[in-house]
């Protein structure tokens, strides 16, 4: 365990025998993956192992978001981290949708951004969304980030061109 998120939650880096669960399945369904691009093309198991072997290279940080007796249940990254920029991306998927909507996200969220200004001295995380995605637009803001800018009809998501807005937050507005 990195961080105990609450009583029954905790983050751990994403081991290997991950991707014999559940794991591999939330890229299937086609509702988690609803705002981002896992969804469109089929991942084989040497495509997550491959990942899972990556995965020890300083451009990123994806822990595990665990429950004590359901197991793996999502993962939270800060992913592209820029050593000479001090920056990186927020991403997060809750893959097990009986825990959607129970503030986690926001737990396991604050927890990553405290790794990130904390320990390794990032100066400023960001993310983009869908406009159409108010679940994540309401985590980065309850997260304290900023909305910065809008890429206009920059996703391609059902059918449509939608927006993408960007937001961001600096170490110094970050209140662990």
């Amino acid at each position: 365990m990195i961080y105990q998120l609450n009583n029954n939650c905790f983050v751990r880096p994403l081991a290997e025998t991950d991707l014999d669960g559940a794991y591999p399945g939330w890229f299937e369904d086609q509702e988690v993956c609803r705002y981002n691009s896992h969804g469109k093309f089929f991942k084989t198991k040497a495509f997550f192992k491959e990942y899972f072997d990556n995965l020890n290279h300083e451009d990123r940080v994806v822990w595990a978001i665990c429950h004590d007796t359901d197991g793996h249940i999502g993962n939270v990254s800060l992913q592209e981290i820029s050593l000479i920029n001090r920056t990186a991306e927020f991403a997060i998927l809750l893959g097990d949708k009986r825990y959607w909507r129970k503030g986690l996200g926001l737990l396991a969220g604050r927890k990553i951004l405290e790794h990130g200004f904390n320990k390794l001295n990032l100066e400023r995380i960001y993310c983009g969304t869908a406009a159409t995605n108010e679940g994540m637009k309401n985590l980065a803001i309850a997260m304290g980030m900023i909305l910065e800018g809008t890429r206009r009809r920059q996703l391609f998501l059902d059918g449509a061109r939608v927006d993408m807005l960007e937001y961001g937050i600096l170490q110094s507005e970050f209140k662990a």
